[in-house]
């Protein structure tokens, strides 16, 4: 035992939602998982670079804001990226507890101190998070006596509770989200991460409030509130169809994790009159604060191959330049992702311009390396947007379509073979979207797909010319 409890006891503490966190616990609580999480990363980071590299890591490392500076500044130490993608990959896995215990532990010590707990959610907000932590570790217990059951008259309808706790919800959904996207132009952590979850806890918390019901109304609540919002986003013309559909699985799970959040705030507290108020004004500052957050980007990398029954020769004018594609056979090249086209090129050799026209417009591409038969490089220093969205309306207003993603470099490489030709396509690119780890499963996706169909014409074409 330590401090009075065994781990086990420790871990149901850490992990529950009821009761209150005394500022002693909350410091002891932090300090230890902060060493907890800084020492997993230094293993992670040793396993993968080794000491040697390790040691070039400055210590403020650890302290990094976001996980995608902290790729960047793997990726700059190592140059890898494949070993950044690793490292930050498991650092998100190791940090998803530490922040279910952080959001926990936060909202039962502003509940302790006599604050609105929703003050808990500054947790999210970036660096302001250190502040709010210090503060809470110095602020006294409340000696204020906290509501007490609820009462038969405080009882009204389950229909009017779900009504408007969607409602609720929905609204506030909405209004974030053309805050961040017409104000601020930004889709980091606050849209994507604490917006569901904030959803689903008002969505909850309202369901059960002033009756409790219990978790099942709440999530339930919480899925049918973030799918409404979605349809909200699509008729204000906020979004399309596709990008609704790539970001459901995150949203909807966020915000059932909020739906359970606000039945426990609910089932401990039946007076939070300003509650939903407060909480609805910490997102834009997390907001606010995560669009002005400075950061460096990291490279991502894919890499699609084929094999082509024809030698290097043959197929190296294939690839410097290649005639019009067949209409896509490809369901998800068919639901208005950018689709290439065609290629041609202006000149030979380094300085050379190619054109790869897609089907939102032209990628200007000015060559960088010029090695016939064997390898093909070039920047690419003009892009179209990366898709035509699926909407009611003719025109969505949403930035990401235009900087979100961009294409920084990409290459050819021409490797012989015994019976042929090992052809390989290499695409560089950076995503301004958080969670990058989640977004990248679907870039790496989308971008092997288009890779494939520019590799597989390039194969009939020198195959049919061999």
């Amino acid at each position: 035992m330590f401090f009075g409890r065994t781990p086990r006891q420790w871990v149901n503490y850490w992990f529950q939602l009821t009761g209150t966190v005394d500022r002693k616990t909350y410091l002891y609580s932090g300090l230890f998982l902060m060493a907890v999480r800084v020492l997993s990363d230094v293993l992670i980071l040793a396993i993968l670079s080794g000491p040697a590299k390790l040691k070039a890591l400055h210590p403020l490392f650890f302290f990094a804001p976001t996980f995608a500076s902290r790729g960047a500044i793997i990726q700059d130490v190592t140059g890898s990226s494949s070993t950044s993608s690793i490292a930050v990959g498991w650092m998100v896995l190791i940090a998803l507890p530490m922040l279910w215990i952080g959001v926990s532990m936060s909202f039962r010590r502003a509940r302790d101190i006599g604050i609105s707990q929703w003050w808990g959610l500054l947790f999210f907000l970036p660096i302001l998070n250190f502040v709010v932590i210090a503060a809470f570790c110095v602020m006294s217990t409340s000696t204020v006596q906290r509501p007490g059951p609820l009462h038969p008259h405080d009882e009204e309808s389950f229909f009017k509770s779900a009504m408007t706790s969607l409602a609720a919800a929905t609204v506030f959904g909405v209004v974030i989200t053309a805050f961040a996207v017409l104000i601020l132009g930004d889709y980091g952590a606050s849209l994507f991460v604490a917006t569901p979850v904030v959803i689903g806890t008002i969505a909850g918390w309202r369901v059960n409030h002033p009756v409790y019901r219990g978790l099942t109304p709440a999530l339930s609540s919480a899925f049918v509130s973030a799918m409404f919002c979605g349809g909200a986003l699509l008729v204000f013309a906020l979004e399309g169809i596709v990008c609704l559909a790539m970001v459901a699985p995150l949203v909807f799970l966020l915000a059932l994790v909020g739906g359970a959040l606000g039945a426990s705030v609910a089932r401990v507290s039946s007076s939070a009159k300003s509650s939903v108020t407060t909480m609805a004004l910490v997102i834009p500052i997390i907001g606010t604060a995560d669009a002005n957050l400075p950061q460096d980007l990291p490279l991502y990398e894919m890499t699609s191959e084929i094999h082509v029954d024809a030698p290097p020769e043959a197929v190296w004018p294939n690839v410097v330049g290649f005639s019009e594609l067949p209409p896509p056979a490809d369901w998800l090249l068919n639901t208005g992702i950018a689709c290439p086209l065609r290629a041609r090129i202006e000149g030979e050799g380094v300085g050379a311009i190619r054109y790869c026209e897609f089907t939102t417009g032209p990628f200007v591409e000015p060559i960088t390396v010029w090695d016939p038969p064997n390898l093909l490089g070039f920047n690419v220093i003009e892009q179209p947007a990366p898709m035509h969205e699926w909407s009611p309306y003719e025109e969505v207003y949403a930035p990401h379509l235009e900087d979100t993603m961009l294409s920084q470099k990409g290459q050819f490489e021409l490797i012989r073979t015994e019976t042929g030709t090992l052809l390989r396509g290499t695409t560089w690119y950076t995503l301004d979207i958080a969670p990058g780890m989640y977004w990248r499963l679907w870039s790496d996706f989308v971008v092997h797909r288009i890779h494939m169909r520019v590799l597989k014409h390039v194969k009939q074409l020198s195959e049919s010319a061999a």
